[in-house]
């Protein structure tokens, strides 16, 4: 079974996801920018009307993904709101100065998290080395969002199947970044991912349509058909 992921930007979109059939949702707000915190009324609301694991980003801008001081102080209060409300994942990921994966931030973030699992994001896919940044994270994380890495999963389909080989008892892979409704089944197929993730192809008019999300959730439900 390959689970479905839905990203979300509010209330509705969340209940849309849930009504489709998703497994979990990722809540941010800004994703033409890829994602940013989301407010903590806007979570603390989707988490008491909606039943799947909401896995909420912690990212305060789009600028990089390197951090000051002032935003760590913020990522860290984020963090430990988000896990108080009993979330189901928190999403973070961050460089230091020299483009590499920030393993020492996200330790410091999975300790804020508590008993919270913490996600790596795409910031994997764009750091200097990330086979290398895979190592660092056995231990920290259980679960990695990625795109191979390349611009899109279907582009890193070789280098998610690596990964997964590679890596697959140590983590959970979702596969993200602009997979759409005929590629669904056979990258999950392909890759061995455990979760596919989903923007646009689960959006209609730029809001989560509760049918599109079932179109999904019927290819990754064909998988593993023989």
């Amino acid at each position: 079974m390959t689970y479905l992921e839905i990203a979300v930007c509010s209330l509705d979109d969340a209940l849309q996801a849930e009504e489709g059939g998703a497994d979990s949702i990722e809540l941010s707000v800004d994703l033409a920018h890829d994602g940013l915190t989301p407010p903590l009324e806007m979570v603390a609301a989707v988490r008491r009307a909606v039943g799947i694991p909401a896995h909420v980003i912690v990212r305060p801008h789009a600028r990089d993904f390197v951090y000051t001081d002032d935003d760590i102080r913020h990522i860290l209060d984020h963090t430990r709101q988000f896990a108080a409300l009993g979330v189901g994942g928190i999403v973070f990921g961050g460089h230091t100065a020299a483009h590499a994966l920030d393993v020492t931030l996200i330790r410091r973030v999975a300790e804020a998290a508590g008993n919270v699992p913490v996600t790596v994001h795409r910031a994997l896919d764009t750091c200097a080395d990330p086979d290398a940044a895979l190592q660092a994270l056995v231990g920290v994380v259980p679960r990695i969002l990625t795109s191979g890495p390349a611009r899109s999963a279907w582009e890193g389909r070789e280098g998610l199947r690596r990964w997964v080989a590679q890596y697959g008892s140590h983590f959970e892979f979702v596969a993200a970044g602009g997979i759409r409704l005929e590629q669904a089944r056979d990258l999950a197929a392909y890759t061995g991912v455990h979760t596919c993730h989903f923007g646009g192809a689960a959006r209609s008019n730029g809001v989560v349509d509760a049918g599109k999300v079932r179109a999904l959730r019927e290819q990754l439900e064909k998988t593993h058909e023989s």
